[in-house]
C-alpha cells in the first residue's frame, strides 16, 4: 500500500513537472513572439539563440527518455524558426546579376566598434573598395586621418558633425552628389545625399544613427526616429537606399513594422552565428542596416570584421530593378559600351 502511493505521488510531481516546463517554455516563445516592451525584454535580440537552446532541451529530454517535453520543445524551436523566417527577409536568394545595369557598391561603417590600431581599421574599410562609404560616430581625430586616407579614392564627401559623436556622420563617394540635406529629429541629424548623374543613376541616400534604447526616453526617441525615416521616404521621389546604426535587432516589431510602412527591403536576407570569415560568435545579433526601396536589387550582402575579428560593418551590392522601373541607364550604356567594363 505504501509502495503504491509513493508510486502515484511520482506520478503526480511528473505531472506537476512537465506542466510547470511546459509552461516555461511556452511563456519563453510567447514573451520572443510578442514582445511587450523592447527596454524591458531585450533579450528577445537573441531569438536564434533561444531557438538552438530549445533544440539542444528538446535533444536532452529526449537522451532521458522525456518525449513530452521533447515534443514540446521541438515544437517551441519550429515555432521560434518560422517566426524568424517570417520577421526576416524572406527573400532566401539573391536576385540574378543584370549585365545592363551598373553596380552600386555601400559600405556602411560604425567606427566606435573599432578595437584595433586606426591605420589597420582604414585598411580595412578600403579593402572594401566600396563605391560609397558611411561612417558613424566619427570622432575629430578619426575625422583627418580618414579625409587624408580617403580624398585619394574618395573626391566628393558630405557629413554632419555635431558635438554629440554618436551623431557624426560622413559620406565618401566615388561619384558627385547633386547636392545634400540634413533633417533634424530631436536634435538628432538624418543625412540625405542626393545622385544624378549618367551613370549610376538618380537615387537618394539617408544616413542615421539611433541610439541604443537602454531606457524608455531612449526607445521613445528610436520611435520617432523611425516615424520620421518613413515620412522622409515617403517624400522622396527617387529610389532610397537607407542606411545606418539602428541598435534594434532584425526580427524586433519595430523594424518589421518600419519595413512595412516605408516599403523598404532589409539588404540582409538572414543572419547565422558565424561571420563571412569563419568566426563564431553566439551573441553576435546585428543592428546596423542597408535598406533600399523596390527599385532596387541586392546582388550580394556581408559582414565586414576589423583585424582583432570585431564587427566593423557590412557591405550591399546594388542594381537597378529593371521590373520596377525603366532605368536611365540603359540609353547611357547602349551608347557607350566601354562603360560596362567600368562594372
Amino acid at each position: 500500500m505504501v509502495l503504491l502511493r509513493f508510486k502515484r505521488f511520482l506520478t503526480s510531481m511528473q505531472k506537476i513537472v512537465f506542466f510547470i516546463l511546459t509552461a516555461i517554455l511556452i511563456l519563453g516563445i510567447i514573451l520572443c513572439i510578442y514582445t511587450p516592451n523592447y527596454t524591458a525584454f531585450n533579450w528577445s535580440r537573441y531569438a536564434p539563440q533561444i531557438a538552438i537552446g530549445y533544440w539542444v532541451l528538446g535533444m536532452i529530454f529526449f537522451f532521458f527518455r522525456q518525449y513530452r517535453l521533447q515534443f514540446v520543445a521541438f515544437a517551441c524551436c519550429a515555432l521560434l524558426c518560422l517566426h524568424l523566417q517570417n520577421a526576416l527577409n524572406n527573400t532566401l536568394t539573391a536576385p540574378q546579376l543584370s549585365r545592363e545595369e551598373p553596380i552600386i557598391k555601400i559600405a556602411q561603417f560604425n567606427l566606435s566598434a573599432s578595437k584595433g590600431h586606426s591605420d589597420s581599421t582604414i585598411h580595412y574599410i578600403l579593402k572594401t573598395e566600396a563605391d560609397i562609404i558611411s561612417l558613424q560616430e566619427v570622432t575629430p581625430e578619426w575625422q583627418k586621418r580618414i579625409t587624408d586616407s580617403f580624398k585619394l579614392n574618395y573626391p566628393y564627401s558630405c557629413s554632419v558633425l555635431g558635438a554629440d559623436i554618436n551623431n557624426s556622420i560622413l559620406i565618401f563617394s566615388k561619384y558627385a552628389f547633386s547636392h545634400c540635406d540634413t533633417v533634424y529629429c530631436n536634435r538628432v541629424p538624418i543625412l540625405l545625399a542626393h545622385f544624378s548623374n549618367t551613370y549610376i543613376g538618380k537615387f537618394t541616400l539617408i544616413g542615421n544613427y539611433m541610439a541604443p534604447p537602454l531606457f524608455q526616453t531612449a526607445y521613445k526617441q528610436l520611435i520617432t526616429q523611425l516615424d520620421t525615416l518613413q515620412i522622409i521616404t515617403a517624400r522622396i521621389k527617387t529610389p532610397v537606399i537607407s542606411f545606418g546604426d539602428y541598435n534594434i535587432h532584425p526580427s524586433s516589431y519595430e523594424i518589421r513594422k518600419f519595413r512595412e510602412n516605408s516599403n523598404l527591403v532589409d539588404s540582409r536576407r538572414g543572419f547565422r552565428l558565424d561571420r563571412n570569415d569563419g568566426y563564431i560568435s553566439l551573441f553576435d545579433v546585428p543592428t546596423d542596416y542597408i535598406f533600399h526601396s523596390p527599385h532596387f536589387n541586392c546582388i550580394e550582402f556581408k559582414t565586414i570584421n576589423g583585424p582583432k575579428y570585431e564587427h566593423l560593418g557590412i557591405i550591399g551590392v546594388y542594381q537597378f530593378n529593371t521590373d520596377s522601373i525603366k532605368s536611365p541607364l540603359k540609353k547611357f550604356i547602349n551608347e557607350n559600351p566601354e562603360s560596362k567594363s567600368r562594372k
